[in-house]
This record gives C-alpha cells, structure tokens and sequence, in this order.
C-alpha cells in the first residue's frame, strides 16, 4: 500500500531527541547529551509505598476512568506547591499531561497557525523546536545575555515582526544552563502585556537548584501567562507527568483538545499521579 501522509509530514526534519535518547540504552555510554537524571537518585522504595498506599485507600476511585483534567487531589496537590510559592494558582488552572513535551504540543495545537510569529531563545530546546515545528511558525530567535534574554533584541523582535507567543526556560535554560535574574523577569513581563503576547514559561529545573535563592517563575508578574511543570526531574521521568499552569479561559480550549485524544487522564500510572497523590 503507498501511504499518503499528511502534507506537513514532508516538512518534519529527523528527531535528533530521539536519535539521543537511543544511545543511552547501550551499557558501555555514558551520554551527557540528554537530560538524564542520575538513577541512584530516584525513590524507588517511597513510590513503591505511595503507590500501596493509594490502591489501598482509594483504589476504587483511581482504578475508575478520571477527568480530562486529571485527577483532582494531585492537581490540589500541584496547586498548593504553587501557592507556598506566593504564586496565585488554583485547581482549575491546572491541566494534567503526559509529561512537558505534550504540553508543548498543545500549546502548539492550540494557539499556532501556519507562519505565525514564534520568539524562542537563542539556543533553546531542541524538542520544542520539534513540537511547535509541526505547525509550521515562523520562528524568531533572540540571544541570550548571562542573566537572561537581551530585553533590546526581544523588544526589536516585538515591535518588528507579528509575535503571537515567546517561548522560554527561564531557570537553568535548556542548554545553556542560564538563569533569569528576578528584574529581567519582571522586565520580559512587561513587554509580554505591553505587545499583547502570550508568554509559555517551560519550568521543568526550577526546582533543583543547589545553590542560591528560588527565583519566582515570570508567571508571578504576568498571572495570564502559560506555565509548565513536570516531575521528571525532580522525581523520575519515567513516570511522564506533567502538567499546565493557565487561566481558566485559556486551559479550557486545552482541556477540551486532549478530550479528542483521551477519554481521560490515566490514573493508575505513575503518568496519571498516583504515587504523588498519596503524599
């Protein structure tokens, strides 16, 4: 049989993520290409229990179908991690997904027509790059300084070209290792609200930093901004979880989407939070 794909699929390069996941199931490589956590630091035994611990308590409930949304004590939980950090988010700004990538997609599926305006970093993550990709941006790369985005350069692309969405990691940026600095975030804020675009604040490192003072995420100056989280990095990326911090109005139209691709969140897979609602 000829298969005739999809237009687009002709414009898709090779994925250079998955040629480098691929080599880190050879034995004798070490690769620090990807972002591979150590495995000694994964809570083997603490899943292990949480997980007893869920079944046993609750097993009735998470073995039924969940919402589109996801399952609701752990979107609770992820909101009260937010709120200790003085960020205003509740549980209905937050949409469970299949790790950060699919949040990626989303976005993209959501919010990108053909040959709108995308700033991105410059580097930035290779996987967005690919996600956003598929339909078909133009995108706009603006440099990177030590302590964040060069504000002229962003501002110039702002004010030149129709920008529909900027995209960054903002702490320990992917694969610089940069960190915003709190007055640039503030700044990046105020040009997001000043030219009316949607800033997508990727955050999966955030949270393991091992020296210094937590910076707030530029969410915390721009509440009508999109934010990504995952516990890939700071509890195992196996368990492909992650997750979207947005306005109601905005999440609905991404709550609405994933229905035409799920039924409903897993729940009895590391993915649907099952060990992470039992803490």
């Amino acid at each position: 049989m000829n298969y005739r794909f999809a237009n687009r699929m002709n414009k898709i390069p090779r994925s250079f993520v998955r040629e480098i996941l691929k080599v880190t199931t050879e034995e004798d490589m070490i690769s620090f290409a990807g972002g591979l956590p150590n495995p000694q630091s994964f809570p083997v035994e603490a899943i292990k229990d949480a997980t007893s611990k869920v079944l046993t308590q609750d097993g009735d409930r998470v073995l039924q179908y969940s919402t589109t949304e996801g399952y609701h004590r752990l979107r609770e939980y992820i909101a009260r991690r937010y709120q200790s950090q003085g960020l205003k988010v509740g549980v209905d700004d937050i949409l469970i997904t299949n790790g950060s990538q699919q949040c990626l997609d989303l976005v993209g599926k959501v919010f990108l027509d053909r040959e709108d305006g995308v700033i991105m970093e410059g580097p930035t993550y290779l996987a967005a790059i690919q996600a956003f990709g598929l339909y078909e941006p133009e995108f706009h790369p603006v440099p990177l300084l030590d302590d964040g985005v060069d504000l002229h350069a962003l501002e110039t692309t702002l004010k030149e070209e129709d920008v529909k969405l900027f995209y960054t990691v903002s702490s320990f940026q992917n694969p610089t290792g940069i960190t915003y600095s709190a007055s640039k975030r503030k700044k990046v804020a105020e040009l997001m609200e000043e030219y009316d675009t949607i800033l997508v604040e990727d955050n999966p490192y955030g949270e393991i930093r091992f020296m210094g003072e937590d910076i707030a995420p530029i969410k915390s100056y721009l509440p009508d901004s999109i934010l990504f989280g995952t516990f890939s990095k700071i509890v195992s990326p196996g368990m492909r979880m992650g997750w979207i911090v947005a306005p109601p109005q905005r999440s609905w139209k991404n709550s609405s989407l994933p229905n035409r691709r799920r039924i409903s969140t897993p729940t009895t897979s590391p993915e649907g939070g099952l060990p992470i609602s039992a803490g």
